[in-house]
C-alpha cells in the first residue's frame, strides 16, 4: 500500500523544505539573459549560507530542474577558507541523504 505524502520520506515540491529565499531571483536572473548576477548569486550561496540553508538551496535548484546552478552553489562551498566548515556541511549533506552532493562536494574540494 502506497504512504501517504505526509507520512512519507520524500520532500514534495511544494513542501517548505524545498523552498530557497532567492530562487524566484535566480531563476528571474536566468530568464532574462543575467548570467553573471545568477553566477555571484549561487556562488555567494555557497560562501555564506549555513548547512541547512545549503540544503535548501541545492534541494531547491534541483527541483527546479537546476542541476548547473545546484553544483554552482557546492563549488562555492568547496571554496570557503574554513576547510573544517567545508566538512561540517559536507557531513550535513550526509546525514540528509544526499550522497551524490556529498561526492560533489568531496571532489570540488581537492581540487
Amino acid at each position: 500500500m502506497p504512504v501517504p505524502p505526509e507520512k512519507g520520506d520524500r520532500p514534495r515540491k511544494d513542501s517548505p523544505r524545498a523552498q530557497w529565499t532567492e530562487l524566484e531571483t535566480l531563476t528571474a536572473f536566468i530568464s532574462s539573459g543575467r548570467d553573471r548576477d545568477a553566477g555571484l548569486l549561487l556562488w555567494r550561496a555557497g560562501r555564506t549560507l549555513s548547512a541547512p540553508e545549503l540544503i535548501d538551496a541545492v534541494d531547491s535548484c534541483r527541483t527546479a530542474g537546476l542541476h548547473e546552478a545546484a553544483e554552482s552553489v557546492l563549488s562555492g562551498v568547496s571554496e570557503r577558507a574554513d576547510r573544517q566548515a567545508v566538512l561540517n556541511i559536507t557531513a550535513a549533506f550526509q546525514h540528509a541523504g544526499r550522497h551524490e552532493d556529498v561526492g560533489f562536494l568531496l571532489a570540488a574540494a581537492i581540487q
